[in-house]
């Protein structure tokens, strides 16, 4: 039997998710929340380019509750507002206690669990327990290539003296206005930055959790994690898919977390994001994420990802995906939250 699934949100990351919810033998989709109230009564089908499901959009969340499913997939925006913690989790420990497991891509902190908040920790624990579930964050970034990549690579080697690894994203295409803003794109450089104040505080920041999370899978005990955020600014008008971009508003960023151990860079996070290749290319540019192991055997590991799908930005796939892939493992979990070290290895992807 298919494992009954509500899709929770249809952006950028939801559309692929509900796609791929609606193309798989072994889910079926039995609900939809919607946010926009011009897709009230669409059916799901229709929304991304597919025959009709006979599921229709809803933005009523307590019909929603109504309906028997396994799981809830949960794409609404969180890590990337001012208040991950705030209507996003509200939702989530909804769905939890009335006994939905959810996969999410929402909240970033949920990749590496001892590093959530212990208030937002027992919260989602209480939550697990009322309803008997199971709770599940992931994504691409984190939730596998800066973390659950380096960690499987790790398997293969006898000693590690350093790992890096450099995630490189064009954000051009990218149509969510609200969380390019709060990235900081197409503002001056001394405009305040939600996402460099997050990062600033290392207790905040996502990733600092993801390089925790692989510093604990591996054995560095890490002393310090230092934040560094680099920008360039746009030289002429730079025209991206939420508006212009203007001279002098910032178009490239780069951010660094290095973990300390024994005294040196052990652990180091970088991620160049950009709207144009034309500004600063030496800092890199493409889709792609490189990872450079140090020890013995020393590796070098480059993957690169393309989409034809909807915006043609694989991030946003991967995003979906990740959540997507784990529905059925989530499923038989015992309740709690669960990392992906926490459940079994599992594949993804269907033959076509």
């Amino acid at each position: 039997m298919p494992y009954r699934v509500i899709q929770w949100a249809t952006g950028n990351v939801g559309t692929h998710a509900l796609r791929a919810i609606i193309e798989r033998d072994d889910l079926e989709l039995v609900g939809l929340r919607v946010y926009d109230p011009a897709k009230e009564g669409i059916d799901a089908g229709e929304l991304v380019g597919l025959p009709p499901t006979g599921i229709l959009a809803t933005t009523d969340v307590d019909l929603l509750l109504k309906t028997e499913a396994d799981c809830v997939n949960y794409n609404a925006l969180g890590t990337t507002t001012e208040d991950p913690f705030g209507a996003p989790l509200d939702d989530i420990c909804r769905l939890l206690e009335a006994g939905y497991n959810v996969t999410t891509s929402a909240i970033d902190h949920l990749v590496h669990p001892p590093f959530l908040p212990t208030e937002v920790r027992e919260r989602i624990e209480r939550a697990c327990e009322a309803g008997g579930t199971t709770l599940f964050g992931s994504g691409i970034n984190p939730g596998f290539t800066m973390d659950l990549v380096p960690i499987t690579f790790s398997r293969v080697s006898r000693t590690i003296d350093s790992i890096h690894i450099t995630e490189s994203l064009s954000m051009a295409a990218y149509t969510a206005q609200g969380v390019m803003r709060f990235m900081g794109f197409g503002q001056p450089p001394d405009a305040h930055s939600f996402l460099d104040e997050m990062h600033s505080d290392r207790n905040r920041s996502v990733f600092t959790g993801s390089l925790l999370q692989v510093a604990d899978a591996i054995g560095f005990e890490i002393e310090d994690i230092q934040y560094t955020r680099d920008y360039a600014v746009a030289e002429e008008p730079i025209d991206i898919a939420i508006g212009r971009v203007n001279p002098g508003e910032v178009a490239v960023q780069r951010i660094r977390f290095v973990g300390i151990a024994h005294g040196r860079p052990a652990l180091t996070s970088e991620f160049v994001w950009r709207i144009t290749d034309t500004v600063v290319p030496e800092w890199i540019t493409g889709d792609r994420w490189i990872m450079n192991i140090v020890g013995d055997p020393t590796m070098r590991v480059e993957c690169q990802a393309e989409t034809q799908m909807d915006a043609k930005r694989p991030t946003s796939l991967t995003v979906a995906m990740a959540p997507v892939n784990a529905i059925p493992s989530v499923c038989r979990a015992t309740p709690g939250i669960k990392s992906p070290l926490d459940l079994p290895v599992w594949g993804g992807g269907r033959l076509t």
